[in-house]
């Protein structure tokens, strides 16, 4: 028996950034599509720690642009999205779905002095 395809629940900001406030939301994107974003939000139970996060999922710029593109999410009427715009942008989205393509999981590679850390599908 097929599962029955249940919607996505994202919330979307005035400047275009999805928000995820919904654990399964955040697995399913997980499991199904190799989205990770970045945990925003702070536990109820030690609010003042910040070594772990929870939620809200912050979805990067990319994976937004890709779940819009491939037609997982649809932004809300009025919602416009900025990303990609410029020509570096756009050749980052394209390295971006590259990289998405070929299994790997995706993450901001800042902290390591580059734009994107890799890590291996299963």
């Amino acid at each position: 028996m097929e599962e029955e395809a249940r919607e996505y629940k994202v919330q979307w900001s005035e400047s275009g950034q999805a928000v995820i406030f919904d654990a399964d939301t955040v697995m399913r994107l997980r499991k199904d599509h190799r989205i990770v974003g970045a945990l925003e939000g702070s536990h109820p139970i030690k609010p003042l720690q910040n070594l772990y996060f929870g939620l809200p999922l912050i979805l990067l710029p990319e994976e937004t642009a890709l779940l819009v593109e491939t037609g997982v999410i649809t932004p809300d009427p009025g919602i416009s999205l900025p990303w990609p715009s410029t020509s570096r942008e756009k050749v980052l989205f394209a390295l971006y779905k590259d990289m998405h393509k070929r299994g790997y999981y995706i993450t901001r590679g800042l902290k390591f002095g580059g734009e994107y850390l890799l890590y291996p599908g299963k």
